[in-house]
């Protein structure tokens, strides 16, 4: 090869390189800009709490030391493990200052300084944890907590989007657009109203979740969709958007669209079915599209392809089975369109080894995965528990049994329920409000009357007036001290009266309460005679019994007791 041509691909492969590079650049850049970081606050981490006092609020830290007195007519604490506390003004105008700890005015060149509350709770703490919106004249802008502004006081207002933590929903001229927290533009402010998709991902929770997007015009509004990112999927075009969020396929979005009262289903941004349906709904269990045409019904899957004619009165689904009926007649399909010869009207495959069918006199039995008939006789309702056990309900009582019809559980209970988050069930029988679990190999733990059963992270516990038991997730019973084991002292009960002991067994607080809290914190309550007060864990008594409490399950903290909360972390009053 000539020296000359030599140099020029050397150069060609030099342009190439860099242009290459910077391609790179801009997308890794542009990628960098949208992705947002969202702190995660878990329970030992809050170091303060909004306190209430005689219809003023203030603000305790986690020993239960006044830091604010209650002076505030409302008090929010936007990021409990931060010293910066947001206290309500002039509620006629929405005026909000900031103060420390010390009670000293942050920011004072602002006309007010506020959380922005998320529109739907998806963590502890109910306020973006990262930024506060400011008001400068009559616009509002954000920044974060050292008092850096992310953005100019440009917006009429700033919301959020539901569930959408980390983006924030903005007003200019009257329409809304959206940016992230780091103040990136996502969104521009040309909408009517801006609405959260509703998806969730295990991973990502919900930001992957994209946007619909609503104008209004001289017809009425319309309906369009954009991603987490910003980018236009669908034009506002349609009376209704609909994102189909059980699909389960990451790279992929589904929609069900409305034009004039007629529907039509589109992937991404290609219409697979056209606006030309009175209905579409779709069916996870066999990911296929039911449509409905004039009077008539059929069945699409999601490529479009038509698997059941449009042909019938109604479809309705049973798990795995799909009924399609004409006039006297019941055909059932599977989920490819092949017809199907059974007696039953639906079918549920539950586990590897296991479906649930109801015939069709609504009778639920057991058939295996070669769908042989397992029960010899049929119930009233089955649901499956794990392994080989199912809940079955006989009439109006309910219990436990084996795929072969063995009783695991007499059939005797008014209600037996999966617990949210563990493997293990809860029994009742309400004639006496009597709570039993039934633990992960089904068999039944200790009763407990009068009683409630309360979830935490990672345990159960039943509580009744003067008792409490615990168990772990799997529904065996246990000790708090093996749940909680670096407290300093533990609950004991000694002749139906209770006190506490260190980790080694030694006495601490005499038995001699009619029932007590666990630790909170140094402290722990103590109640006597219908009344409750408050100890260190030392046993040094720092309130005597007072509080007149309608309620068990309390925790103290100081010289305060935690009251019920609708915001995510507790507030502690002392009225």
């Amino acid at each position: 090869m000539p020296k000359k041509s030599k140099k020029n691909l050397i150069l060609i492969i030099l342009v190439i390189l860099v242009i290459a590079g910077i391609v790179t650049g801009i997308i890794i850049s542009r990628k960098n800009k949208y992705n947002i970081e969202l702190e995660t606050i878990t329970k030992s981490d809050v170091q303060f709490y909004v306190l209430q006092k005689d219809n003023k609020f203030g603000v305790i830290d986690k020993n239960g030391t006044i830091v604010i007195e209650p002076q505030y007519d409302n008090i929010k604490i936007p990021n409990p493990t931060k010293d910066v506390f947001v206290c309500l003004v002039d509620e006629d105008n929405d005026i909000w200052k900031a103060v420390d700890q010390n009670n000293e005015q942050k920011w004072t060149n602002y006309n007010s300084v506020d959380c922005i509350s998320l529109r739907a709770i998806t963590s502890l703490v109910p306020y973006e944890k990262s930024v506060l919106k400011y008001k400068q004249g009559n616009y509002y802008g954000i920044m974060d907590f050292e008092g850096n502004k992310i953005t100019e006081p440009i917006y009429e207002e700033i919301t959020t989007v539901d569930y959408k933590e980390g983006y924030l929903k903005v007003k200019k001229e009257g329409q809304y657009g959206v940016i992230n927290i780091k103040g990136v533009q996502i969104l521009d402010e040309e909408y009517d109203d801006i609405l959260f998709d509703g998806y969730y991902d295990e991973e990502t929770k919900y930001l992957d979740a994209g946007f619909i997007l609503r104008i209004k015009t001289d017809d009425g509004y319309r309906f369009g969709y954009a991603t987490t990112t910003g980018k236009i999927i669908l034009n506002t075009t349609y009376n209704e958007v609909n994102r189909i969020t059980e699909i389960d396929d990451k790279m992929n979005l589904y929609f069900i669209t409305s034009v004039n009262g007629k529907y039509g289903f589109i992937k991404n941004s290609k219409t697979v079915l056209e606006n030309d349906y009175r209905e579409i709904r779709y069916d996870k269990t066999n990911n296929i599209l039911v449509a409905q045409k004039d009077s008539n019904f059929g069945v699409f899957d999601l490529t479009g392809k038509n698997i059941i004619p449009i042909d019938y009165d109604t479809i309705l689904i049973g798990g795995e089975y799909i009924n399609a009926y004409k006039g006297e007649d019941i055909i059932i399909f599977n989920k490819n369109g092949q017809t199907i010869t059974t007696e039953d009207s639906s079918k549920e495959q539950v586990s590897n080894d296991y479906s649930i069918v109801i015939d069709k006199d609504n009778n639920y039995n057991i058939v295996d995965r070669n769908n042989r008939v397992l029960l010899g006789n049929s119930y009233t309702y089955l649901e499956y528990f794990k392994d080989d056990m199912f809940i079955v309900t006989d009439n109006t009582k309910t219990g436990v049994i084996r795929a072969n019809g063995q009783i695991v559980v007499p059939i005797e209970y008014s209600t037996i329920q999966k617990i949210d988050g563990a493997s293990c069930l809860q029994a009742t029988v309400i004639e006496n409000n009597e709570t039993s679990i039934i633990n992960s190999a089904g068999k039944i733990q200790n009763s407990m009357k009068m009683s409630t059963l309360i979830k935490e992270d990672n345990y159960i516990k039943i509580l009744s007036d003067s008792d409490v038991k615990y168990y772990t997730l799997e529904g065996n019973e246990t000790t708090y001290k093996n749940l909680v084991p670096n407290n300093n002292v533990y609950a004991i009960k000694q002749n139906d009266k209770w006190g506490f002991a260190d980790s080694q067994g030694n006495i601490v607080v005499n038995c001699e309460y009619d029932f007590v809290t666990e630790q909170n914190g140094n402290f722990v309550g103590v109640k006597k005679d219908g009344k409750w007060g408050i100890l260190n864990i030392d046993g040094t008594v720092v309130k005597e019994p007072v509080y007149e409490l309608s309620f068990n399950n309390v925790k103290f903290l100081g010289e305060y007791y935690e009251i019920s909360s609708n915001v995510g972390l507790p507030i502690y009053s002392a009225n």
